[in-house]
């Protein structure tokens, strides 16, 4: 599998690590890492996320692990 992030994405994954920077820096930097990791886990593994109930169709997912 391949992931694009769009120019998008990734400002909006900058500005949230550093309004949360503005608080708790470590807690941002173990956010953005967690997000990465995440997408990353995807790429080889895309069936890891559950059916969103309302569509049933595994063509349409939320990803939570």
């Amino acid at each position: 599998m391949r992931i694009i992030w769009s120019p998008l994405a990734v400002d909006r994954a900058s500005e949230i690590s550093d309004y949360i920077a503005q608080d708790k820096p470590p807690a941002a930097e173990k956010w953005i890492d967690t997000v990465f990791y995440k997408v990353e886990q995807l790429k080889s593994s895309p069936e890891i996320d559950r059916i969103i109930p309302e569509i049933s169709d595994s063509q349409f997912s939320l990803t939570y692990s």
